[in-house]
């Protein structure tokens, strides 16, 4: 997780060094993750500084059924 919520450069491969795979629709799975999903956005929200996504999930996969999933917690919205 740490990897991705450093800023990246514009057009920098977040992915680059990873091993990835492909959903049906071509979406970048991680195979280490605990589980998948892939959806189409229906509706964008602009919500403040935020969006709010409504989105169809399409195809997803549970790949480590008996691990824990980490939580990421904040003590407030007004910084991450």
């Amino acid at each position: 997780m740490k990897r991705f919520t450093k800023p990246f450069a514009p057009g920098e491969d977040r992915f680059e060094g990873i091993n990835i795979e492909l959903t049906p629709n071509e979406q970048i799975i991680i195979p280490e993750s605990l589980a998948w999903l892939d959806a189409s956005v229906k509706e964008r929200m602009e919500c403040g500084d935020h969006w709010v996504i409504y989105a169809e999930v399409l195809h997803g996969n549970i790949l480590k059924s008996d691990s824990l999933t980490a939580v990421h917690h904040r003590k407030t919205g007004a910084n991450y």
